[in-house]
């Protein structure tokens, strides 16, 4: 890699390399003059190719009355700028990294993968009241691949608690599950809209949950309000649609 690249990774100016290699190869402290004419670069732009290397200590100088001399730093100072910029880099992604964490609302949860989905059915079980109803919109394109992600005491869990629920699916999906569902799934037809998007929806006491199957991503927003305004809306959509 080339000086020239280096220095502008820094934030060096333009011909600052140039002005540190004159320097380097002198044996003595130079004046500006002198740099300008051995770099070949314009004094104006040395002066200020200076300031900048002296800030950033790969040059230092000393004054002798009016007149002032540059001296360059050990190479080894390439180094430890980088290493500077590696912890400021590092402290600042710290810091917008924390910032986007207080963005997020503490009632807002995000979940990933195999164990996050299981996560979200069983957030259901928990925090639906018992003998309540929870409403939950799917549109996967293979529920068997669905009931996978269940926890193996889900269903002995929901019963005990006498939970029932009401689906809006697609008919391919629907149609899968277990007769005594039935009653409970209406459809959304193919004629109407394509509801195959795989993904899940589910209203339950103050929560609602998000399900993304192809990405196996989730999140769980927990507010009375926002759940109150979702069970309306699905009823709402319910009563409208066909039986199954």
């Amino acid at each position: 890699m080339q000086l020239k690249t280096v220095f502008k990774r820094l934030g060096l100016g333009k011909h600052s390399d140039e002005v540190y290699t004159a320097l380097l190869k002198s044996k003595r402290s130079m004046l500006a003059a002198h740099i300008a004419k051995a770099a070949g670069v314009a004094r104006p732009q040395v002066y200020r190719n200076l300031d900048e290397l002296v800030a950033q200590k790969f040059v230092s100088k000393r004054h002798e009355g009016k007149r002032t001399y540059y001296r360059a730093e050990s190479p080894r100072r390439i180094d430890e700028a980088f290493e500077t910029v590696e912890k400021d880099v590092a402290a600042l992604t710290q810091q917008y990294a924390k910032s986007k964490e207080k963005a997020v609302p503490e009632y807002v949860r995000f979940l990933h993968g195999f164990s996050g989905i299981r996560a979200v059915f069983d957030d259901v079980i928990d925090h639906t009241p018992r003998g309540a109803t929870f409403y939950r919109y799917t549109s996967e394109r293979d529920l068997s691949a669905v009931n996978k992600y269940l926890s193996p005491s889900y269903r002995a869990r929901r019963d005990q608690k006498k939970l029932e629920r009401l689906v809006i699916s697609n008919p391919v999906s629907g149609k899968q599950k277990r007769p005594r569902l039935e009653r409970f799934i209406k459809y959304i037809e193919p004629s109407t809209d394509l509801f195959d998007q795989n993904i899940i929806q589910l209203v339950y006491g103050n929560r609602l949950a998000f399900i993304n199957l192809s990405a196996e991503e989730a999140f769980i927003i927990e507010d009375s309000s926002l759940a109150a305004f979702q069970k309306v809306i699905f009823q709402q959509l319910y009563k409208k649609l066909g039986a199954g």
